[in-house]
């Protein structure tokens, strides 16, 4: 199940926040190119990495990051309206706001096919949606390669355009929002037969000896369905490939930009 790491129980995972910052450092810098601030210590890390960051993890059976992402509510800065507000079409209402939040520097690095991974996916599409629900709202934003949208749709997200595509130096990317309503929430689930509740919040305890693995496995093995989605000894980690970058050329691009402006969301009845 996913970790999510969040101001109150980031000392149970300095360890696993410093790797993600490394691996942000090697998938966004070092394989696909992308000219932002790295620390003297190899970490990629910015503005928005703050008390107010919210963490998803998820682990392979080796206990190492094989899934990990940033969210972060809106209500006072996004990076989507600070940075990339160009990708924004005129005339749009801003997006940010109260029980709004953003999904940023997102990894995937497990792989496979099988119905367990495609679940495991889905646990850290479903989270962030989760997350802003319980704060209120009904809807998340995000900017990202146009090339991924697809496959986010894939996996459940109903997306809504911002804008047209747009240039952003090592890549083109795209401003969308998420439906994060209950209805569209209740669909991912029932598609990927997830838990009510697809993540898990350890706290420190004082008491405990335990390590963050032992007691989410101690958690996950409560029930069968949260028990299927503990990492197996067959799931496959990769590391970024630098073809990453030969893929993302025009025309597979406005292939992209073109099946999801055909299958943007449309309303949802309560029984979808």
């Amino acid at each position: 199940m996913l970790h999510v790491v969040v101001k109150d129980n980031r000392a149970l995972y300095e360890r696993e926040i410093e790797e993600f910052y490394r691996l942000r450092k090697a998938v966004f810098v070092d394989e696909l190119g992308w000219d932002i601030p790295v620390s003297e210590g190899g970490l990629e890390i910015d503005q928005y990495d703050d008390d107010e960051a919210v963490y998803g993890f998820s682990f392979d059976a080796e206990q190492q990051l094989t899934m990990a992402c940033r969210y972060r509510p809106t209500d006072d800065r996004s990076l989507l309206t600070d940075i990339f507000a160009h990708a924004i079409a005129p005339g749009t209402p801003d997006p940010t706001g109260p029980g709004v939040w953003e999904i940023t520097r997102g990894i995937c690095l497990e792989s496979g096919g099988a119905r367990h991974n495609q679940r495991r996916r889905a646990c850290n599409m479903i989270t962030p949606l989760e997350l802003a629900r319980a704060a209120g709202g009904t809807k998340c934003i995000a900017f990202a390669e146009v090339r991924l949208l697809p496959l986010f749709m894939q996996m459940g997200w109903r997306i809504t355009l911002l804008g047209d595509p747009t240039d952003f130096g090592q890549g083109t990317g795209i401003a969308f929002e998420i439906d994060a309503s209950d209805v569209a929430i209740a669909k991912i689930r029932r598609d990927f037969d997830l838990p009510e509740q697809g993540y898990i919040k350890l706290m420190p305890d004082t008491t405990d000896p335990r390590s963050i693995h032992e007691r989410a496995a101690e958690l996950a093995l409560q029930s069968s369905l949260t028990a299927s989605l503990q990492p197996q000894e067959n799931d496959i980690r990769e590391v970024a490939q630098n073809a990453m970058r030969t893929i993302a050329n025009t025309k597979l691009n406005q292939r992209a930009f073109d099946f999801v402006r055909r299958n943007q969301a449309t309303p949802l009845s309560a029984t979808a």
